[in-house]
């Protein structure tokens, strides 16, 4: 840290400002810088009263500069602004420059275009950037407008074979899709009702389906409605990619394509495989004679970042009418988590087994019949527990109002 050191030499006190730090255990001064006399000092204080007065303002420059680096290197604002058609003559920020700053804004942390206006006077960018108008919700929108699918299409496809040229090149794609809700309730195509990944069933969906290089760079995506299955939106993701690659005159011969088992199909599998090879993931069902695998044929893989060893089997196994190379992983700390949780929820179903059959033995409260208790319990038994738990529902004994029930676990 820095503080005042005062020094007599000959009878005159003099006044230094130093630094002094801890250097292999002992405490040395590292810095110092002469101050002058007390009466210097104040003599300075002084005539600072009559200088202008200046306030410094500090802001993150960092990430800025590198995303304005990379959007120069790029091309993107001039790319943007030549295939959309806004007249030069408007005044203010072009298409280009307005996409470029919500992308800089969104990567300092997700804000609507709402609080776009007070983050930008906080950061750098009020400093290099000067425009008569308010960075508005409404000229964002307006914005947007040159932005159609197509216009994005030819712009990801410049900005695409930049990249090829800087040498960024993919030899592996992920390609995966997800879904995000909106306040948007009617006058729009592409939001549905669908299967929400963030649990709002309330709203409607829209779905976007990305691929991106090894190196984490997107090459492609597609915006399509939110009630689509991703099977089912599979083959025309594909069709946009392979076009895409075709397009940067991209060998697939040698690509790999990485994607989940929600994509899974016989037709999709095909077609991929007719222009590359893949990674996939099965389910369980699919592969139920792999799962009889006993554990000592396993081999150890790897140790996950959590700490936890990875163990698996390597074999050739068919799918959808094709042989892959395929590899069972194994993980004894999932193995231990699925377990607590397989006992927890099977626990919590036994006890309600347990409360339906004591209600039904007392002759307390209203008459039952067979079919009011199978609807009790389809509501009791969980979808995946249905083929491990059994119960059979009896008849309504003589002298009793309601139906006896047993209920057990299946060995097998």
């Amino acid at each position: 840290m820095v503080f005042l050191e005062k020094k007599v030499k000959k009878g005159h006190t003099y006044w230094y400002a130093t630094e002094r730090q801890l250097v292999d255990g002992v405490v040395r001064r590292t810095w110092q810088k002469y101050l002058g006399t007390a009466e210097k000092i104040q003599e300075c204080m002084e005539r600072s009263k009559d200088l202008p007065h200046i306030r410094l303002k500090s802001f993150q420059y960092g990430k800025t500069a590198a995303l304005l680096a990379v959007s120069d290197e790029l091309n993107f604002v001039e790319t943007v602004n030549k295939h959309t058609n806004k007249k030069k003559k408007i005044e203010g920020l072009t298409v280009g420059e307005y996409l470029l700053l919500n992308i800089i804004e969104r990567c300092d942390g997700a804000l609507s275009e709402n609080a776009l206006q007070k983050w930008f006077k906080k950061s750098s960018l009020g400093i290099l950037w000067k425009f008569p108008h308010k960075l508005s919700c409404q000229n964002f929108l307006n914005h947007y407008n040159y932005v159609d699918p197509e216009t994005s299409r030819k712009i990801e496809d410049d900005l695409c074979a930049v990249m090829i040229e800087m040498g960024i090149t993919p030899h592996l794609l992920f390609l995966d899709e997800s879904n995000w809700f909106t306040y948007i309730e009617k006058g729009e195509e592409l939001p549905r009702k669908g299967k929400s990944k963030q649990f709002r069933y309330d709203k409607n969906l829209i779905s976007v389906g990305l691929a991106v290089s090894e190196d984490n760079v997107p090459f492609m995506h597609e915006t399509y409605e939110g009630n689509m299955h991703d099977s089912k939106i599979f083959p025309r993701l594909l069709d946009a990619l392979t076009e895409r690659l075709s397009n940067l005159e991209i060998t697939t011969k040698n690509l790999v394509l990485v994607f989940d088992k929600g994509n899974n199909s016989e037709v999709n599998i095909g077609d991929v495989l007719s222009d590359m090879h893949i990674v996939a993931s099965a389910k369980h069902e699919h592969a139920r004679d792999l799962l009889k695998i006993p554990l000592d044929k396993y081999k150890y893989l790897y140790t996950n970042p959590k700490g936890h060893k990875i163990y698996g089997h390597r074999t050739k196994y068919t799918f959808f009418g094709t042989e892959f190379t395929t590899v069972v992983a194994y993980s004894d700390a999932s193995y231990k988590k699925q377990k607590g949780s397989y006992e927890k929820r099977k626990s919590k179903m036994l006890e309600k087994f347990a409360d339906l059959k004591r209600r039904l033995g007392s002759n307390r409260g209203k008459e039952r019949d067979a079919s009011s208790v199978e609807r009790e319990v389809s509501g009791i038994i969980q979808k995946d527990f249905k083929a491990i738990i059994g119960y059979k529902i009896g008849e309504i004994p003589e002298g009793k109002k309601k139906p006896a029930i047993e209920y057990w676990i299946k060995d097998k």
